[in-house]
């Protein structure tokens, strides 16, 4: 999938297809035109059915889509955000947001769960738990158990 935003932030996704349930990071999303000014670093939220949201890094333009990432057959909801962090602290502010766009999980053959796709969402629910989902802590423990196991995937461990 490739993602075009235009000079308004605008994203216009080229296909829906995030990918087929149970891959392991056989896709790849392409971002095209994330240059904001003031942005240091940029992201993709992805909002699941059941209303569960999973921010995912951007680095180098593009995001590897993983197994974490296509735990069923669902409509997603995608947006793309950029965010300026404060130098020595944690605190970071969305500089801008991007159209919310829908994306596809399509199902497979193989009815087998992947193994693992519970286990990231299990661990952000728990990591989470007791903490506004809204604060800059939050935020910043998800995308900390999202590297985690994006590293675990990684290397196969």
């Amino acid at each position: 999938m490739n993602i075009y935003l235009d000079k308004d932030y605008y994203a216009k996704p080229d296909s829906e297809l995030l990918g087929y349930v149970g891959e392991l990071g056989a896709r790849v999303v392409d971002i095209t035109g994330l240059r904001v000014t003031g942005a240091d670093s940029y992201s993709c939220i992805i909002e699941y059915e059941n209303g569960t949201a999973v921010e995912v890094p951007i680095v180098d333009s593009y995001f590897t889509v993983s197994q974490e990432l296509l735990p069923s057959a669902q409509r997603v909801r995608c947006q793309i955000v950029a965010k300026a962090h404060i130098s020595g602290s944690e605190t970071c502010y969305l500089v801008k947001k991007s159209n919310i766009f829908t994306a596809v999980i399509k199902p497979s053959l193989s009815t087998e769960t992947p193994p693992g796709a519970d286990t990231l969402l299990g661990s952000i629910h728990k990591a989470a738990a007791g903490i506004d989902a809204a604060s800059p802590e939050a935020a910043a423990l998800i995308s900390g158990v999202i590297a985690e196991a994006i590293e675990k995937d990684i290397s196969g461990g």
